[in-house]
Parts: C-alpha cells; sequence; structure tokens
C-alpha cells in the first residue's frame, strides 16, 4: 500500500497529521488550479482553504482506492463554482436593491414612494455597522471601487475587504426582510 493510500485511511479515521500531509502534498498544486480558476490571489487562498475545510468535513466518505487528486480538484472547482453563483447573486440583489429608484419606475408613483422607502431603510441599516465598514462598503457599491483599489486606499487586506462587505450584506440579508414585512402592513 503505498503512503497516500495510509494518510487517506488515516484520515477518514480522524487523523489531523494525515490531513496535514495532505495538505502540504497537495497545497501548491490546487492553489495554482484555483489561481487558474479564478484569476484571483485572494480567491484562490480561500478556494484552497475552503476546500481543505470541506475534505475534513467529509473526511469519512472518502474512498482511499480511488483517486484523492480528482476528488480533492473536483471539491475545489465546485466551490468555484459555488463562489461565482453567490457573487453573483449577491451583486445583483444588492445593485438592485441600492440603485433600483434609478430603474424604470417612472410611470408607477407608488412604486416609485415604496422603492425610496425600502432604499431609506437600506440606508437606516447600512448606518448601523461600524463606521469602518460602511466606509467599505460604500466605497464598493456607491463609488464602484475593486477590492483592491479599496484595500489599497485604506490600506488593508483584500480579505478584509471582502471580510467587511460579507458583513454588511449578511446584516442587510437578515434584517431587511423584517422591515419589508412592516412595510407591507
Amino acid at each position: 500500500m503505498h503512503e497516500e493510500a495510509k494518510w487517506l485511511i488515516a484520515l477518514v479515521a480522524g487523523d489531523f497529521k494525515a490531513f496535514d500531509a495532505l495538505y502540504k502534498k497537495y497545497h501548491r498544486a490546487l492553489y495554482h488550479f484555483s489561481l487558474k480558476l479564478s484569476k484571483d490571489q485572494h480567491e484562490a487562498e480561500e478556494l484552497v482553504q475552503s476546500t481543505f475545510v470541506a475534505v475534513w468535513e467529509t473526511r469519512k466518505t472518502i474512498d482511499p482506492d480511488k483517486s484523492f487528486s480528482a476528488y480533492l480538484f473536483n471539491i475545489a472547482r465546485n466551490r468555484f463554482y459555488d463562489m461565482l453563483r453567490k457573487r453573483v447573486t449577491e451583486s445583483c440583489y444588492v445593485d438592485y436593491i441600492l440603485h433600483r429608484d434609478h430603474a424604470e419606475f417612472d410611470d408607477d408613483l407608488e412604486k416609485q414612494i415604496e422603492d425610496r422607502e425600502i432604499n431609506e431603510i437600506i440606508q437606516k441599516l447600512i448606518l448601523q455597522a461600524p463606521e469602518r465598514r460602511q466606509e467599505i462598503f460604500r466605497m464598493r457599491y456607491d463609488e464602484c471601487f475593486s477590492y483592491k483599489q479599496i484595500a489599497d486606499r485604506l490600506q488593508i487586506s483584500e480579505n478584509t475587504v471582502d471580510t467587511q462587505i460579507r458583513n454588511v450584506i449578511g446584516f442587510l440579508r437578515k434584517e431587511l426582510p423584517k422591515y419589508l414585512k412592516m412595510l407591507l402592513f
């Protein structure tokens, strides 16, 4: 039995040293694969981490007789597609909500009023975030800066930018439905 098969058997049993050995063996190749997919260093590293978290969480289902590298790269590819879907959904949703008063609602005064009220609610919710988080969020969605531009301007990492934006979006997703219910009634 070759060494990788032994690691996989140990991994299935929950051996963290085996996990670490597999991580060290595949990290670099998986990073380069992820970088080819995402074209972004931050996202590539996030994909690697996410993939290995998934490996650990699903370790009991791993078949040591099958190709671990194929399994690993398949998880990474699926995680990348999930990330793309989530990014598109979040971006479209936030852009729609934050900027829809500019959309084609000119003929419907009632709809314009409702949209303005929703936009005001969103702005009030954003004000509940810490100042730095508000600043990052507004730079992204009001000024259309990229994560890199925000990170450079504020001298923080792109990962911090991403985290702060995700926090605001998560907060909006959680709180906005409560306010919309009140608006409807």
